[in-house]
C-alpha cells in the first residue's frame, strides 16, 4: 500500500474476502494509514487555516495602513498646497507693500529734492542780492572815502596856511 492516501483510493479500495469475511489485519493496517493521513492533513490543514487567517490579518493590517497612508498622503499634499497658497498670497502682499513703500518713498524723494531745489534757487537768490547790496554798501564806502579824502585835500592848503600864520606872527 502507498504511503500516502488519495480520496479516490480511499473509495475505490476493496478489500479481500476472507473465509470469514474481510481480513482483519489488513483492514487495520489500511484504516491506521488512513487514519495517520488524516491526522496529519488535517494537522496541515489546520495550520494551513492558521497560517490562512494570519496572512489575512496581516493583508488587513496593510490594507489599513497603506488607506492611512493614501489619506496621509492626501492630508499632507493639501497641507502643501494650502501651505504654497499661504505662502503666495503673503509674497504677492508683501511684494504691494514694498511697491507702495517704494512708490510712497519715491515721491517723498522726489518733494523732498524740489524743495531742496526751490531753497538752493532761494539763497541763490539771497546770496546775489546780498551781493548786490554789499557791492552797493562798497560803493558807498568808496564814495565817502572818495569825499572824505577830497575834503581833507581841501583842508590841508587851509591849515598849512593857518599854521604858517600862527608860526610867523609869534
Amino acid at each position: 500500500m502507498p504511503s500516502r492516501l488519495t480520496p479516490l483510493e480511499i473509495q475505490k479500495h476493496r478489500f479481500s474476502r476472507k473465509w470469514k469475511g474481510l481480513d482483519p489485519v489488513e483492514v487495520g493496517s489500511f484504516l491506521d494509514i488512513a487514519a495517520e493521513d488524516l491526522e496529519t492533513l488535517a494537522r496541515e490543514n489546520a495550520a494551513l487555516q492558521g497560517r490562512i487567517r494570519e496572512l489575512e490579518e496581516e493583508n488587513s493590517e496593510h490594507r489599513q495602513r497603506e488607506r492611512i497612508l493614501k489619506e496621509t498622503l492626501v492630508s499632507a499634499q493639501r497641507a502643501s498646497e494650502d501651505i504654497r497658497g499661504a505662502a503666495q498670497s503673503k509674497a504677492e502682499l508683501i511684494v504691494k507693500e514694498a511697491e507702495d513703500s517704494s512708490e510712497r518713498l519715491t515721491h517723498n524723494a522726489l518733494q523732498r529734492a524740489a524743495e531742496i531745489e526751490k531753497a538752493i534757487h532761494e539763497l541763490k537768490l539771497q546770496r546775489a542780492n546780498v551781493r548786490l547790496e554789499l557791492q552797493k554798501m562798497l560803493e558807498l564806502y568808496q564814495q565817502v572815502i572818495e569825499m572824505d579824502r577830497q575834503q581833507d585835500e581841501q583842508d590841508r592848503p587851509l591849515s598849512y596856511m593857518r599854521r604858517n600864520n600862527p608860526v610867523g606872527t609869534g
